[in-house]
Parts: C-alpha cells; structure tokens; sequence
C-alpha cells in the first residue's frame, strides 16, 4: 500500500531529492521512480560558518561523550545507556551528557540515572553548541537516519563522532579517521568503540578532531548542497 501511494505521489514529480543512497534505491528497486529521476545530496548540509571549528577541549584527566537528540529507543538510546552504566563502573573521570527532549517511558530512568550520576541529562536546549564544544566526542546509535544532521554539526565543530554503520549515519565517518562506526542495535561493539576512544593519546583525538572538521568540510557544507539543488532543479525542471 504504501508503495502504490508513493507511486501515485511521485507520478508527476520532475525530480525526487534523497539524503541517502538507500532510499534512492528502495524507490528505483521499487518502480516508485526511474533512477533518472532522482537525485542524492549529501543531505541538508551544515552551515560550516555558524558550527565554526572549536578548539578540543585542553588535555586533562576527563573524557566527555555527548548525545544530542530526541530520547528515544530509535535513536539507540537504550544501548547507550546500557554501555553508560558498564562504562562508569570501570572509569571515573568519563561523562555521558545527554541533551533533547525524553519520551515518557525514559522519564523514570533518566532520572535514576541522573541522579546516580551515571549520565547528566539536561533535557531540550536551544542552543547545543556549548554542550559541543566541552565534548570530546559525540556518539549517535541510531537505528534509523534520512542524514543525522547532528553528525555533521558536531563533526564541523571539530569531533570525533561514533555512529552506527547504516545509511544517514555512515556518511559522517571515515572508520578510524574521525571516529568510528559500530553495529546497529550492539551495545557490545559500542562499548567497544568507546573503551577504544577512552584509551587514545591525547595526541590522536585531536587527529580525529582535526580530521572531522576537514572530512564535514569536504562533503557536506550546506552552500555546495543548496548549489547541487538549485542546478538539479534547473537541469530536470528547466527553470
């Protein structure tokens, strides 16, 4: 049903946009569009002036992961958690600070955790930079992503990202580079990846940091994604 809706919507459609390579696929594969019709941007892009490169944070004792996003098990919130809880049995001076907006099933374990001091939760923020620039990496696993716009503001910011290996997120990472991409729903292979960021020198985060803003730089500054739009919108629709 869903796909014979799509069908009818995108009928007429000059040209169909997608953040990610599979969901251009999943439409070509699925007859919903010809490949000739559609179009991938590197998603919406990231204003590279407004999330301005920040300095990593000066050489102490302390590590600091970040989650900006909507608390929700989607968002592989109930693996992070889980991995926060080992991490803070084994490391004293890691911090997991979580910002965003909490469904109502997390309410009671945010706050358990809150208060046991195994993450601190600041709910909504208009503002995340601050939280950004005091972190030394961001995690994301996620389950599902058109293009995780977090990614790119915090890997513009200048750091080191661990995110799931799926479309939307993968795009963000180059594995070792600038962090590091780990399975999908496997808290085992994030935990992992964390202890390995943990254990770097100082001197290799700040590789990654360095390398996070080049490779966001690169790829997905949000003038070369308005620039592709506006000419595929002139090559398909004539304008």
């Amino acid at each position: 049903l869903i796909v014979f809706l799509y069908r009818v919507s995108c009928k007429k459609a000059k040209v169909i946009f997608f953040e990610n390579e599979e969901n251009q696929n999943i439409f070509i594969n699925n007859k919903i569009s010809s490949k000739e019709k559609t179009c991938k941007l590197n998603g919406a892009g990231v204003d590279l002036d407004e999330y301005s490169f920040a300095e990593f944070p000066e050489e102490n004792s302390e590590t600091r992961f970040l989650f900006i996003g909507r608390v929700m098990k989607e968002k592989g919130v109930d693996e992070l958690l889980e991995v926060a809880e080992k991490i803070k049995s084994q490391y004293q001076n890691v911090y997991f600070d979580i910002v965003g907006p909490e469904e109502e099933s997390y309410v009671g374990k945010l706050k358990e955790l809150h208060d046991n001091k195994v993450i601190n939760y600041y709910g909504f923020q208009k503002d995340v930079k601050p939280f950004i620039k005091n972190a030394h990496c961001f995690v994301l696993p996620s389950y599902h992503e058109g293009m995780a716009n977090t990614l790119l503001e915090c890997g513009a910011m200048g750091r080191p990202l661990i995110t799931s290996d799926i479309p939307g997120c993968r795009e963000a990472v180059i594995d070792g580079v600038n962090g590091y991409l780990t399975e999908v729903k496997d808290s085992n292979h994030l935990y992992n990846n964390i202890c390995k960021f943990i254990e770097l020198s100082y001197e290799d985060k700040i590789s990654m940091s360095n390398s996070s803003r080049r490779h966001i730089e690169s790829k997905f500054s949000k003038l070369e994604v308005v620039r592709e739009t506006v000419q595929a919108l002139k090559s398909y629709c004539n304008i």
